[in-house]
């Protein structure tokens, strides 16, 4: 009995001597090392910030330059819009004009065939005549202008 108790307690401490030999011991880092690797790790969480902070402020400008290009073509689009619209106004207002005084003509003519104008009334239409000529005159000058600017 007492050698099978030396063999147990040999045994158990073959087992202990085993167990502790296999354990690794946790690697002992300076106090100093570990500061200088804490101080190493903000400075580049720091310029991580940074970079990304300043690729932000890019992404920022790009969109507000991308905007401002929109703008400016919108605004380019409505200035095109509307000298088009001024065109085919002054255009119908010419027409217009035009058909006025072929009316006033024949509307004279004829009246003047039948013997109804006094000589005072065929100068208030001829006073009218002139003036929508000179209206359509000024409208040409204004359509030929508009179309410069095409």
């Amino acid at each position: 009995m007492k050698m099978i108790r030396i063999i147990t307690l040999l045994a158990v401490g073959l087992f202990c001597h085993i167990s502790l030999a296999q354990e690794t011991p946790d690697p002992v880092t300076p106090l100093e090392n570990t500061e200088q690797m804490m101080e190493e790790k903000i400075r580049q969480e720091a310029k991580e910030a940074k970079e990304a902070m300043k690729r932000i402020e890019k992404a920022e400008r790009e969109a507000k330059k991308a905007e401002k290009a929109q703008k400016k073509a919108e605004k380019e689009l409505k200035n095109r819009e509307k000298l088009s619209s001024d065109i085919d106004s002054k255009k119908r207002s010419i027409a217009k004009d035009e058909k006025k005084i072929d009316r006033l003509q024949k509307k004279m003519i004829k009246d003047e065939n039948k013997g109804k104008l006094s000589p005072l009334a065929i100068e208030k239409i001829n006073k009218k005549v002139d003036k929508l000529k000179k209206g359509i005159e000024k409208d040409r000058e204004k359509l030929t202008k508009l179309e410069s600017k095409q």
